[in-house]
């Protein structure tokens, strides 16, 4: 089995945010946000973004509350960029695969096969490699501040019979938003785009065959394995990216004290998904190994090679999408020359 470990490790965000909730009285919220998010409540992934808000009330004093939204409370997981852009909510954690057509480079942004595998080349990439100044401009575009990235860990292949070759993919329909969808068409699958919400239940009447497009927690939390209990051994990228956003008329009305402060909790949300991606992704293969998942064999040299093509045919597709796409790959190609 072809796994990655995902490195993720306590950082200064964390440090700094509790020196900053130290030092501040606490009192009534003068900001009463809303948050929404692609995951429903009771998640692994859920409780990280409920302490996301528990960390910015704390750290600003009392000064900002949010109200996190899960997904099907109000805003949809397809939602949440458009929601956050129109104002409907403050702050959105946005699963950027579901939001292809909105902005392209948000799909480069999410990570394409080929990219930064590990936590420490992405903090890089994205802080010394220009890809967050990169995005904060994309994202102003569509009346977003773009705060600040957060990680998680591969994405895997899972379907509901065996994959003996890519071969095998032909003809089925796999939930693959984005880019991921792009990547699987040219195995012949046909990608589908939906909720995470969404996907047990079109596992379990046939709606899809299988999943492209979370990684190993969502699948033991969603329990698809259930139902697609194949899993391809490869993974698709060896991780992901989503961004923190909140609406720029909001964000630009905030004191500067409090946007360092939203800031540095963005930094720690980092950090936060990025430790749960590391303490739970072996316990989540255990469980799901228990419950009846398979890993399948291992490619053979021509599948390893198709799975390469299609993976390099992505970038100049969305190199080609929009400029902001381009410069993002344009900067990946440089920070991954100057990384070994």
């Amino acid at each position: 089995m072809e796994r990655r470990k995902f490195l993720g490790a306590a950082g200064a965000g964390a440090l700094a945010i509790g020196a900053l909730a130290s030092s501040r009285p606490a009192q009534a919220a003068e900001y009463n946000w809303r948050g929404a998010n692609l995951y429903p409540r009771g998640t692994s992934y859920g409780d990280v973004y409920q302490g996301f808000a528990n960390w910015v009330e704390t750290a600003s004093g009392g000064r900002i509350h949010i109200d996190m939204l899960f997904d099907g409370e109000g805003v949809g997981a397809t939602e949440v960029l458009q929601a956050t852009s129109a104002g409907l909510v403050e702050v959105g954690f946005p699963y950027m695969a579901l939001h292809s057509g909105e902005i392209p480079a948000g799909i480069v942004e999410l990570g394409l096969p080929g990219g930064a595998r590990y936590l420490d080349g992405l903090l890089a990439l994205f802080y010394r490699g220009g890809w967050i100044e990169t995005l904060r401009e994309a994202y102003a575009g569509i009346g977003l501040h773009y705060v600040s990235p957060y990680f998680q860990p591969a994405v895997y292949v899972i379907t509901n019979k065996p994959l003996n070759t890519l071969a095998d993919l032909n003809g089925m329909k796999i939930r693959a938003p984005g880019g991921y969808g792009k990547f699987m068409a040219q195995f012949g699958a046909q990608p589908v785009t939906m909720a995470f919400s969404e996907t047990y239940t079109a596992l379990a009447t046939g709606v899809i065959d299988g999943c492209c497009s979370s990684n190993l927690i969502d699948y033991r939390d969603g329990k698809f394995y259930e139902i697609a209990k194949y899993f391809y051994p490869v993974p698709a990228t060896e991780s992901q990216v989503s961004p923190i956003v909140v609406n720029k008329g909001v964000w630009d009305s905030l004191p500067k004290d409090l946007q360092d402060v939203f800031t540095l909790a963005g930094v720690w949300h980092g950090q936060g998904q990025a430790n749960e991606s590391t303490l739970s992704t072996g316990a989540a293969v255990k469980e799901m190994e228990a419950n009846g998942m398979i890993w399948g064999k291992g490619p053979d040299d021509a599948d390893k090679a198709k799975w390469k093509a299609a993976a390099e045919a992505l970038l100049p597709e969305y190199e080609a999408s929009d400029p902001f796409s381009a410069k993002l790959v344009q900067q990946q190609r440089e920070f991954l020359a100057k990384t070994i």
